[in-house]
């Protein structure tokens, strides 16, 4: 009678719920490990249909009825949520818990996915620069005194919001620093070649020399600094 009454109550217990944030490369692994999740999207429509995570579904975290979206959700699916940079994802996931949903949040959401050159669907279709070859690279970072390459691509953010600057720097530092531009689709043979995982990311060489080797969006005054290492105005 004791054992059955034990397998009962274990059979009426609700699934545990918690909550926890992932790195890009563990919140992949984990998506693909638990093939009932739902991956959802907090971002307005607008954001979304400028290219997401595949087989996301879009509920706008900002809308009047979210709350009541999110209720349509079977409970006994994990849901997996990200945003553009964290900030309505982290929130979003505060609601799933409340409402007893197993949560599962992207660190760093949309923009950390993309500059990791994760897979995504439905990103417009845009043109794309030449590609580059890899002797014709070899040979500009070679023979130029100074030189900073930025890897980009057109559906990475935080790329599209340095580029004004870097051309700017560009301007600037004209007849003393080369900008060469290399756009990560395309040019995974350079992009391999030294190691580049993540955009935006930049190389600065002197003399030849690959001297600096960085990633990730830098203000203005960050992105000088790689012009001024080139030149050897500062190390």
């Amino acid at each position: 009678m004791k054992l059955l009454s034990f397998l009962f109550l274990g059979f009426c217990l609700p699934l545990t719920i918690f909550s926890q944030t992932l790195e890009v490369e563990p919140f992949e692994q984990k998506l693909k490990e638990t093939p009932k999740a739902i991956l959802l999207d907090v971002r307005t429509s607008g954001e979304f249909g400028g290219g997401h995570l595949p087989k996301a579904k879009n509920m706008d975290f900002r809308s009047a009825d979210f709350a009541n979206q999110i209720k349509t959700l079977p409970k006994d699916q994990p849901i997996f949520v990200y945003c553009l940079s964290g900030g309505r994802s982290a929130q979003a996931a505060e609601l799933l818990k409340k409402e007893g949903y197993q949560v599962t949040e992207l660190k760093g959401g949309y923009l950390k996915w993309t500059t990791k050159l994760k897979p995504l669907e439905g990103v417009p279709a845009v043109a794309h620069d030449a590609a580059w070859d890899l002797q014709a690279f070899a040979k500009e970072t070679a023979n130029g005194k100074a030189v900073v390459v930025d890897f980009y691509a057109k559906w990475c953010a935080p790329c599209l919001k340095m580029m004004p600057t870097v051309d700017k720097l560009a301007s600037d530092f004209a007849g003393r620093v080369k900008v060469l531009k290399v756009e990560a689709d395309g040019n995974q043979a350079v992009l391999q070649q030294f190691g580049i995982d993540e955009i935006p990311s930049f190389l600065v060489f002197q003399n030849g020399k690959m001297i600096q080797k960085t990633s990730g969006f830098r203000e203005e005054a960050q992105l000088k600094e790689l012009f001024d290492q080139a030149i050897g105005t500062i190390r």
